[in-house]
């Protein structure tokens, strides 16, 4: 359980997308989606209208809704108890399941990324089947002024949520389609409608930023962005500072800047189109790609804030380039002296061995995935032994005997890639490095990290992070995690898991390394 702050009032909204392949109102040309990734009539979007009676925003269209309570373990608990509160959906599901046409799972909902991860087994808990099929988006703030100042002014965050729905060719007793069946419960809601994405653009009223929600919780796929970016959005090989940095220079190749007359600032007519078609900048839109990557997140919300300071362009990118660059830096010098003491540990124990023993070991650094900042640290920690062992008076003491191992990395096997990045590294399978752990044959293992939730609350990092550091901790051989200031997460919950990223406990790292600064 997370104690919730009072200055923020934090709700979940949960888009219901069902198959469509029922009867739909026809779509107007008004709206183009980007063919090569989705198709925007693969679905409707339900959508409830809130009655006259409620509190907050009577009569505008909205998705299900509802304030994330004290004993919600998470973002994801909270729309999972608000879609069984206001819909039959989860009853829908149960029969979806009873007649044959989805496996028995269990939802993982980890420490609230928002994210279900699915689990196999035979027992099945209440989110069994539903939460796997829920992916979340980043969370949207609306502040006070976008808000009305309901909720006594505070800021209200937004974590937005999509629930797809599977295709489900089951009938009921009168041959209608299983999920023409979804209906509203409680008494918030008066009405109930499924849309064409068309439809849902041009719906009004609703409430506010409820196609930006939805956009990030369909992690930006319905979305008009350039070829280029929805290239790199796909990158799975690079990491979390060099994709960034890339992110930099994309948003200000492809931003539109506004244009002032006077006092009067207007939008070109791209940034008006955008505006018609509910679609946010292109720095805010390029974070939705990569959410669990918080330098991205981080840069770009950066760099979108002096956008709305009619910055230049350029000075912009200039200036975050250079950030991201020298934050980077502080870090390769903590990560350095980590390592540079670790390794003066070892070698005092190894000059007593050697003695007993008559033979000599190297010190062996093991690594994860693929890191930019990781290469800096090991690059640079060998130049300065190196430099420190020449100055020693005993010249024999120069060679080195420092050996650099890679984890494979699956999946996407980064580590071959990362071997290849550093001089005289190697790579071994998961499997057999992991035994090199076990047997103490690795000296220290290093990682970096995609970010580093608030308080405390552990590290995200590359699938097979945690399973790598529970190795080590048993095996009791250090593992220390570098990262970057621009790495820290703002948010009391993690952001939303990527697949390929998982939320691994802080105390399975003897060290998390991050600049105070």
């Amino acid at each position: 359980m997370v104690t919730l702050s009072n200055n923020i009032k934090r709700v979940v909204t949960i888009f219901i997308l069902r198959p469509n392949k029922l009867p739909r109102p026809e779509a107007s040309p008004s709206h183009q989606s980007n063919q090569k990734y989705h198709s925007k009539n693969d679905f409707q979007i339900g959508v409830f209208r809130r009655c006259a009676t409620m509190p907050t925003f009577p009569n505008h269209w909205a998705g299900i809704s509802g304030s994330i309570e004290e004993n919600d373990a998470s973002p994801l608990d909270a729309a999972l108890r608000e879609l069984r509160e206001e819909t039959n959906v989860e009853d829908l599901f149960q029969e979806y399941c009873r007649r044959g046409k989805s496996h028995a799972s269990m939802v993982v909902s980890g420490s609230g990324s928002g994210n279900g991860r699915c689990v196999g087994g035979d027992e099945v808990n209440e989110n069994c089947v539903l939460g796997s099929h829920v992916t979340s988006g980043l969370y949207v703030d609306l502040m006070a002024k976008s808000s009305r100042d309901v909720f006594g002014g505070r800021t209200i965050r937004v974590y937005p949520f999509a629930l797809t729905l599977p295709d489900a060719e089951l009938k009921n007793h009168d041959g209608r389609n299983l999920w023409s069946e979804i209906a509203m419960k409680g008494t918030e809601h008066d009405e109930m409608k499924f849309l064409t994405l068309d439809g849902f653009f041009d719906l009004t009223p609703c409430v506010p930023d409820l196609k930006l929600a939805f956009h990030h919780a369909t992690f930006g796929a319905y979305l008009d962005l350039p070829d280029e970016v929805r290239t790199w959005g796909t990158d799975r090989i690079n990491g979390a500072a060099s994709l960034a940095r890339q992110a930099v220079s994309l948003a200000a190749a492809y931003s539109d800047e506004t244009c002032s007359s006077g006092d009067e600032t207007v939008a070109s007519p791209d940034v008006q189109n955008q505006i018609k078609k509910n679609q946010p900048s292109m720095a805010l839109s390029i974070a939705m790609l990569r959410p669990t990557m918080v330098p991205i997140v981080n840069v770009m919300k950066k760099f979108e804030e002096r956008m709305q300071l009619d910055q230049k362009k350029q000075d912009i990118e200039n200036d975050l380039l250079h950030s991201l660059s020298s934050d980077a830096l502080k870090c390769v010098e903590l990560g350095v002296d980590a390592v540079m003491n670790s390794y003066n540990e070892w070698e005092s124990k190894q000059q007593h061995q050697t003695e007993i023993e008559g033979i000599s070991k190297d010190f062996v650094i093991g690594t994860f995935s693929r890191s930019s900042t990781l290469k800096l640290i090991l690059e640079q920690f060998k130049q300065k032994l190196e430099e420190i062992r020449k100055n020693r008076h005993n010249p024999s003491e120069a060679a080195l005997n420092i050996r650099i191992i890679c984890s494979q990395s699956t999946p996407g096997d980064e580590g071959e890639l990362m071997a290849a990045d550093i001089p005289d590294a190697s790579w071994l399978t998961d499997d057999d490095f992991e035994n090199e752990v076990r047997n103490g044959r690795i000296s220290i293992v290093i990682v970096g990290a995609d970010c580093i939730p608030n308080e405390g609350r552990g590290v995200v990092n590359k699938v097979g992070t945690a399973v790598l550091a529970s190795i080590c901790k048993r095996s009791k051989v250090p593992i220390i995690c570098c990262a970057d200031k621009w790495k820290l997460w703002d948010d009391i919950y993690p952001p939303p898991l990527e697949d390929i990223f998982e939320l691994v406990p802080a105390d399975l790292f003897d060290k998390v390394l991050v600049p105070s600064n």
